[in-house]
């Protein structure tokens, strides 16, 4: 099927929105992570110049009001830093910078963090076991015992917690880092220097859509991941061109990775889970991205969204809305 995994890097923030629930702890700071790969960028080499060249669109109206688009992706590499200096430039010069939701608030919240997890666990007596196929049950548990993260009590967790964790425990295996993600550097610099944060959704509003996934798409994510987990070269593979392609910043390159392997969904039940997949994820939440950019131009502030990159680039994403409500929408180098 579609790579629903890989993907997710490039369409939601909360890729790790489980690890709270667990015993696993990560003790990294952030910001101490990427002022140092910054420090030690600069130390090495004065002139160096940043590898990459992500996508960054210009909105604007006739009146000249912009905001600008910058599509994320939730992990990172030290080679991504530091950022361009078109993008560094127009994230300075706006007004406020906009994310999916404000990770770091939520990371010291533990009572946003209880909220968020109860509707994915189980009130009526029943057991993800109850749910899933013994096979499915077994090899999760392995997983999970494998990456120090089972125990008994996450058998009242619903399957797409599960999917979340393992999913996570595998982003960090491919050296992928969550620490290095493009949002949490935003989110980290406007902490420090006092720019204004907004949220184009929320961290309930990710976790509520989660949660109201049907029971048949959250067992066939898990299902998917276990997959992976049992071939793990080929996830590193589908995350590595993720990464790259973001890194390229090539528009047509990735709207064609976005819309690979749709040609593999062989079965009617298969359409239906990956539509309900795609309504929820990207295609209802883009329509909600571009009305926050759209109230933004028209209300004359200059924000930087900082937003999943599958949000901003291909048909019916941000930049493709947008233009087609009229406004001038360019790419930036």
């Amino acid at each position: 099927m579609k790579r629903f995994i890989a993907l997710m890097l490039a369409v939601m923030a909360l890729i790790s929105f489980g690890a709270c629930s667990s015993d696993k702890t990560n003790n990294t700071d952030t910001t101490t992570t990427i002022a140092t790969t910054a420090t030690t960028t600069e130390n090495t080499d004065q002139n160096t110049k940043t590898q990459i060249t992500p996508l960054l669109y210009k909105v604007s109206d006739e009146n000249g009001n912009c905001v600008w688009l910058f599509g994320s992706i939730h992990v990172g590499k030290d080679y991504y830093y530091p950022l361009p200096d078109y993008v560094l430039s127009a994230y300075e010069n706006a007004d406020a910078l906009a994310v999916e939701c404000d990770i770091k608030a939520f990371e010291s919240d533990v009572a946003a963090q209880t909220e968020a997890l109860m509707p994915l666990v189980y009130t009526d007596g029943t057991k993800i076991s109850d749910h899933i196929s013994e096979e499915v049950y077994e090899k999760a548990v392995e997983a999970m015992t494998e990456f120090e993260l089972y125990a008994s009590y996450m058998d009242m967790f619903s399957p797409i917690l599960w999917y979340s964790l393992i999913d996570t425990s595998l982003v960090e295996k491919a050296g992928a880092e969550p620490d290095l993600g493009i949002d949490n550097y935003f989110l980290n610099d406007a902490y420090s220097s006092g720019k204004e944060i907004l949220e184009v959704e929320s961290v309930k509003f990710q976790y509520d859509m989660l949660a109201n996934f049907s029971e048949k798409l959250q067992a066939l994510l898990l299902e998917e991941v276990l997959y992976y987990y049992e071939n793990f070269d080929l996830y590193k593979e589908d995350i590595d061109t993720l990464m790259n392609v973001w890194a390229d910043g090539d528009s047509e390159e990735f709207a064609e990775y976005l819309l690979s392997e749709d040609d593999e969904l062989e079965t009617e039940e298969e359409k239906m889970l990956y539509e309900e997949y795609n309504n929820a994820m990207i295609v209802n939440r883009n329509i909600g991205m571009a009305d926050f950019a759209e109230d933004a131009i028209e209300n004359g502030k200059e924000v930087f969204i900082c937003v999943g990159a599958a949000h901003v680039v291909g048909e019916g994403a941000m930049a493709d809305l947008l233009t087609k409500r009229g406004y001038n929408v360019e790419i930036i180098r």
